[in-house]
């Protein structure tokens, strides 16, 4: 054979950074490198033979998505601590609780000592608090796939992650005992510039981060702050709009270039079930709590659904795909326009540090204080 490797055929521009390619590779001829915009890419040895493997596992090439009708549901945990500690409405926690205690293993993310995102193997439900809440940078998958399937071979196995990285092992499964979460993602930004703002924030205090959560919900869910702990237990807390990262994140300045038209938001998805907040949720359902939109892709994810609600473990509410996808559009729709502040951004990044480029990305207090107002005013007449 004589083959073009995946990343040949379908470019750095497409490509998601899913690992697919390295996991199928029989002979180890692909490496992961981060690109020098802060992206993960593959990178093809001496010791590919060009048979054409990567192209057959490849998601972007060769999408299998679901063949069942989805559900839709509004959801949450009936376990408040539960509720309270994860990013929406806590009912990935649930999953994951049940797949444990039926002699099953978690594939999930959870950051490193060096706050570096990475999916590792959970075993133990005590293990599942470490790797709750939202990561908003794209994880390090490195070779999760393969060992998901060998466990899945003994025992039921739970992988959650991004719409592309649960396509892709979408792409090497054979087996019932794999069940796939996958979450309403915005888009991964540029781990380099996380790098750099969590150097900028060190720099500042004078003290390390240790830890980190992106969506502490003691101001309620829809009103939720970034966390930054140091190592003398001290924090710094932004308003997620107030943070310089998190807006730039939310302005799509800095996105992985595939992100700008993803081909896995969409309907049919590519997991058995999808998570996220569901944002634009009617007044009757909005909680401080947190709130879950929760899609059931497949027979299997509706199965394991039906089973925590009659257990008494979470809340479904079935709702329409219209009331679902309202405040989600990224459910249904992969593309952004690209803005004309990214390339200026990023080549900034490769020279200088957060610092520099901090005005592109500084917020304006008295609008958002506005905003939330006229948000506040809207709600309660609606």
């Amino acid at each position: 054979m004589n083959k073009r490797p995946a990343i040949d055929v379908i470019g750095h521009e497409k490509c998601a950074g899913c690992f697919a390619c390295q996991n199928a590779c029989p002979n180890d001829a692909i490496e992961i490198y981060e690109n020098e915009e802060g992206f993960y890419y593959p990178k093809v040895n001496e010791k590919c033979v060009r048979c054409g493997i990567c192209q057959d596992f490849c998601p972007v090439l060769n999408p299998v998505a679901s063949a069942d009708e989805p559900r839709f549901y509004a959801g949450w945990s009936n376990d408040d601590r539960i509720r309270l500690r994860a990013s929406s409405g806590g009912v990935f926690p649930e999953v994951a609780k049940y797949v444990l205690e039926n002699g099953g293993v978690v594939f999930c993310v959870k950051w490193d000592e060096k706050l570096n995102a990475r999916h590792v193997k959970v075993e133990r439900i005590e293990d599942l608090e470490k790797a709750m809440g939202s990561k908003y940078v794209q994880s390090y998958v490195d070779l999760a796939y393969r060992e998901a399937l060998r466990e899945a071979k003994n025992r039921p196995v739970l992988f959650s992650g991004t719409p592309c990285q649960t396509a892709a092992l979408r792409s090497f499964i054979g087996s019932e005992n794999v069940i796939t979460v996958d979450v309403v993602c915005h888009g991964v930004p540029s781990n380099l510039i996380f790098r750099k703002y969590l150097e900028f924030l060190e720099q500042k205090a004078g003290k390390r981060v240790v830890e980190i959560s992106f969506r502490d919900k003691k101001k309620g869910w829809e009103n939720f702050h970034i966390v930054f702990k140091l190592e003398d237990g001290a924090e710094i807390r932004k308003h997620h709009y107030l943070d310089p990262f998190f807006r730039g994140y939310l302005l799509n300045f800095y996105l992985r270039p595939s992100c700008y038209s993803c081909p896995f938001c969409q309907i049919p998805r590519f997991s058995d079930i999808t998570l996220g907040d569901f944002w634009g949720a009617p007044k009757n359902l909005r909680d401080r709590r947190g709130l879950s939109v929760v899609i059931a892709n497949s027979e299997r994810g509706r199965k394991i659904l039906d089973e925590l609600f009659s257990l008494g473990r979470i809340e479904l509410v079935e709702v329409s795909k219209e009331l679902a996808t309202r405040g989600n559009p990224r459910i249904i729709e992969g593309k952004y326009a690209v803005p004309k502040e990214r390339d200026l951004i990023l080549k900034k990044l490769k020279e200088a540090d957060f610092e520099e480029i901090f005005e592109n990305l500084k917020p304006n207090p008295i609008l958002f204080w506005v905003k939330k107002f006229v948000a506040s005013v809207y709600k309660k007449f609606r």
